[in-house]
């Protein structure tokens, strides 16, 4: 089977060799108990007919592009839903997902262009967590060349086939208001479920970012 994504690591099985390719078919994806993946955004209906009946398990096209296929290559293949729900992949995801999952270091390189390393950082923070990686990492940069930082990168990161994901934004810090004690663990929780005490707050003037600042009637017992 021949399937399109823009997301291999849900294909992936621990129960199957891997053979990663990148631009074209360098290996014959023949065996049965091997999933072949193959990096790129020219495989057109002509290559999907071709190898159709020599792929043996399952050869997974990573592409960033909906693939163009006629009427015939449609019936042989699959394109993933998110390939065809989401936004295109951009090139330092597909770095990332490289840099993580790929055992071929050099096939990761080739993807290592032009991306901003503090970017890549921010990724690789989400998604690597080494220590001794980050140990070397904060040894090298801003001291060493560009170009000997990305060969840090490169070669330091042992891959594995975790699944790499979009790093979430950091949620904004609510300050605590005075009169609540700072050892106070729960005074969010306090807050957002206690109407009493979130209205003798607004009667302060001490209304945290975000919340409202009139006061919201309550039921009281008589």
């Amino acid at each position: 089977m021949i399937i399109f994504t823009n997301d291999e690591s849900v294909f992936r099985n621990e129960q199957y060799n891997e053979v990663f390719m990148y631009g074209s078919l360098d290996t014959i994806p023949n065996r049965s108990d091997t999933i072949y993946y193959l990096n790129t955004n020219k495989f057109s209906s002509e290559d999907v007919l071709k190898w159709h009946p020599i792929v043996a398990n399952k050869l997974i096209i990573i592409t960033s592009k909906i693939p163009t296929l006629n009427k015939k290559a449609k019936e042989v293949c699959i394109v993933s839903d998110d390939l065809l729900d989401e936004k295109p992949v951009d090139d330092t995801f597909m770095l990332i997902r490289a840099l993580v999952n790929w055992n071929d270091r050099e096939r990761a390189k080739k993807f290592f262009k032009t991306q901003p390393i503090p970017l890549v950082n921010w990724f690789l923070k989400h998604n690597y967590k080494d220590i001794d990686f980050w140990r070397r990492m904060s040894d090298v940069m801003f001291i060493l060349p560009e170009e000997y930082v990305k060969a840090s990168i490169i070669y330091g990161i042992e891959p594995s086939r975790k699944r790499v994901i979009w790093p979430s934004k950091t949620k904004k810090k609510v300050e605590m208001p005075d009169e609540f004690r700072s050892t106070d663990k729960y005074w969010e929780i306090i807050l957002e479920n206690s109407i009493c005490v979130a209205n003798n707050l607004r009667e302060v003037g001490s209304v945290p970012k975000g919340m409202r600042k009139t006061k919201v009637a309550e039921n009281k017992w008589f």
